[in-house]
């Protein structure tokens, strides 16, 4: 059994390296257009998921999309995801990557969604230059304690965004102190 999980986990590391690189094979428009795709998708599944999702985000000032993987592995994660920012005000589209780091307990590989609900222009604009950094937060609701507005099952990862995560597929057990960072693509942008 514990040697089957070890040749899973070193086949997604494989296939998680293998997949960056055939992307990064891709024309700008092609992956441009394979990340809107990729948007349009997270959003009907987070809708279904959770309602309010869909609610916040007709008022909101903008919003991200990521899909990322992670491999954990005793005392080191690794995730990794891509998508797209959205100015709902403006119309822009920021094409995005994140890179997160975990240090602590950690044992599994899963496939999840993010929607971040961004909230204002000065939140957005630290979101779109990568001078944005999260930690991470247990929560079953919270408010922003500004407009009023609540997000139920999002969880407030730093002033004025909210996040809400799915979960796709995988298994993950992990007791960690975790970093990430989400930046633009300089190619794509």
């Amino acid at each position: 059994m514990r040697k089957k999980f070890i040749q899973l986990i070193l086949f997604l590391l494989v296939l998680m390296t293998a997949s960056s690189v055939f992307a990064a094979k891709k024309s700008p428009d092609e992956q441009r257009a394979e990340l809107n795709e990729m948007s349009r998708q997270v959003l009907s599944r987070m809708y279904q998921k959770y309602p309010s999702a869909e609610r916040a985000m007709q008022k909101v000032y903008a919003y991200c999309t990521i899909s990322a993987s992670s491999v954990k592995w005793g005392f080191w994660g690794d995730d990794h995801g891509r998508g797209v920012a959205v100015n709902n005000e403006t119309g822009q589209r920021i094409y995005v990557k994140m890179k997160e780091v975990s240090l602590g307990v950690n044992f599994g590989a899963k496939e999840y969604d993010l929607l971040f609900v961004i909230l204002n222009k000065e939140a957005w604009d630290r979101f779109v230059s990568g001078n944005i950094k999260f930690g991470t937060e247990v929560s079953a609701q919270a408010s922003d304690g500004v407009t009023g507005d609540t997000f139920a099952d999002a969880t407030i990862v730093a002033n004025g965004v909210w996040v809400y995560q799915l979960d796709k597929k995988g298994l993950a057990v992990e007791l960690t102190f975790k970093g990430a960072r989400i930046s633009p693509y300089r190619t794509l942008n």
